[in-house]
């Protein structure tokens, strides 16, 4: 779909209804990695769905440390994440968007990362690249 943009004379691409636009491209994966909230000194467990140099799709069990966290915690919450990467982490930045889907005691969520840097966007392709290589190798 093409909308016209009237201060600019130029055409532009505009999404469709029930379609997402995104600037960079999200490849489908299945990747561990961790994440602490802010001003929460605990790492808890999530499974990446998908992941761009500009954020990723996290599921999670919000049952920790023995209580249910809400999904309002979890809106617009700075995060730090680590990924395991060539038997060390990889940290990055990011915040939460919202809680999107909640199914089977897990909540879904989209995270947007911290302006990374070069090199840490190259560390997201090796992690795609390494998820690729155990994904052959089955």
């Amino acid at each position: 779909m093409h909308s016209f943009d009237t201060t600019k004379k130029q055409a532009k691409i505009a999404s469709a209804p029930g379609q997402e636009s995104r600037r960079f491209f999200r490849v489908e994966c299945t990747l561990r990695t961790e994440f602490r909230l802010h001003n929460h000194d605990v790492w808890l467990p999530a499974e990446v769905l998908d992941l761009s140099v500009a954020g990723m799709k996290l599921r999670f069990n919000p049952f920790q440390r023995g209580r249910t966290l809400r999904p309002e915690v979890f809106e617009w919450a700075d995060s730090r994440f680590r990924f395991p990467l060539k038997k060390d982490f990889f940290h990055l930045d990011g915040h939460f968007l919202k809680i999107y889907q909640r199914s089977a005691g897990l909540f879904t969520a989209g995270v947007e990362f911290d302006e990374p840097s070069p090199e840490e966007q190259f560390k997201l392709v090796e992690l795609f690249a390494e998820f690729r290589r155990r994904r052959g190798a089955i």
